[in-house]
């Protein structure tokens, strides 16, 4: 048996290596988890035609790879178009597109589309975002929950025509966030006949370190202060940068400008509002102050 001492030893001393490298590993891992994460956001003009939306869509998803970028935001309705009058197969056959390129760019998708599922034999429509890591696979989606109704008709409008959705966070690589859509944030006077249920303070009790809002408010310039201060309010007020991307409406001035807006309630990062912008910034989550480190 004396002549396998020199085997055993050997065995021993690796095993004793691959033990002490363990702590580095998970040290790595730590580290990895509390770095910061990268987005870029599209502000694009969304029609009802799917392959058009797709296209800027997919060339986002190629600058987002040139950045350096785990994820690309876009607005409310981006893919399918702000309607529930689409055809799912159509989208579906984009979506695929959109995620076989994402998939080859390593980009994540916060991808703001409607979205149709029969269930029962019966078809709803949810206005959405559906969200897929950089590593493919889907993560989950959540829907509007805010919908907006006519003051003169309450129960109308977004209320009939999408399913509502139910608040939830999203977690990759240790960085939890949530996204809302629109008019989720606001509860914008003339267009909101149920209670406000203050979505952005209960993503911050849910853990969210930051917050996506998927945009598509159209140009009436009266309603701008109140969005722009709103967002910027509730950043302050609970602490969390909010990262905003709204859809272009051509040469036309949105009213709701997109970019960052830090957890101070300050606008580090203001995009122009008017016209196809495409920006990136970085957010530090590991600050339990919601601190963001912005280098775009």
């Amino acid at each position: 048996m004396k002549k396998f001492k020199p085997l055993r030893n050997f065995f021993f001393i690796v095993t004793l290596m691959f033990i002490s490298l363990i702590p580095l590993q998970m040290e790595a891992q730590v580290k990895d988890s509390n770095a910061p994460i990268i987005i870029t956001g599209l502000q694009m003009n969304v029609s009802n035609d799917i392959k058009a939306n797709m296209e800027q869509i997919v060339a986002g998803i190629r600058k987002t790879a040139g950045e350096g970028a785990s994820f690309l935001v876009t607005p409310e309705g981006s893919l399918s178009g702000y309607t529930g009058n689409f055809d799912q197969k159509e989208l579906a056959d984009a979506l695929e597109e959109i995620k076989a390129e994402a998939l080859k760019m390593k980009v994540g998708l916060m991808l703001g589309t409607c979205y149709k599922k029969i269930i029962k034999g019966k078809e709803y429509c949810y206005n959405q975002v559906r969200v897929y890591a950089p590593e493919g696979h889907f993560i989950g989606e959540y829907s509007k929950v805010l919908r907006c109704s006519n003051l003169d008709l309450p129960g109308s409008g977004e209320m009939i025509d999408y399913v509502e959705g139910e608040l939830r966070t999203f977690e990759w690589n240790g960085n939890r966030f949530g996204i809302l859509i629109c008019n989720d944030l606001w509860a914008t006077p003339g267009y909101t006949t149920i209670p406000n249920p203050y979505l952005v303070w209960k993503l911050k009790q849910m853990g969210a370190q930051f917050i996506v809002h998927c945009i598509n408010s159209g140009t009436t310039q009266k309603y701008r202060p109140f969005h722009e201060s709103s967002a910027e309010l509730w950043a302050l007020s609970v602490k969390l940068p909010i990262i905003e991307v709204n859809a272009a409406q051509g040469d036309e001035k949105v009213n709701a400008q997109s970019g960052l807006i830090d957890a101070n309630g300050e606008r580090s990062l203001r995009v122009p509002d008017s016209g196809v912008q495409f920006f990136t910034v970085k957010i530090n989550t590991s600050s339990t102050t919601g601190k963001y480190d912005n280098n775009y």
